[in-house]
């Protein structure tokens, strides 16, 4: 069973300011979100507080999402520090 995956509008802003500078960064985030339909607790995931609370890692962002019956729910997408 596929679950539907839903972004908030936050996390859709979010998105929308690192696509100017890193478009195929945030094509990888998208994709990694899109998995999240058939395995909405990959290896690259872990729990924040609850087991339906999720962090994931994709390349250099993170994602905040939550899993509510058969929906996961996005809600946060950020970018993390490079090392110079």
């Amino acid at each position: 069973m596929s679950l539907r995956v839903i972004y908030e509008e936050k996390a859709i802003d979010q998105a929308a300011g690192f696509l100017a500078d890193d478009p195929a960064g945030l094509s990888a985030v998208l994709d990694a979100v899109d998995r999240l339909a058939d395995d909405p607790r990959p290896a690259e995931s872990f729990p924040y507080g609850s087991p339906d609370l999720r962090r994931l890692r994709a390349g250099r962002y993170r994602v905040m999402y939550e899993i509510k019956g058969d929906v996961v729910s996005v809600w946060h997408i950020a970018r993390g520090k490079t090392s110079r």
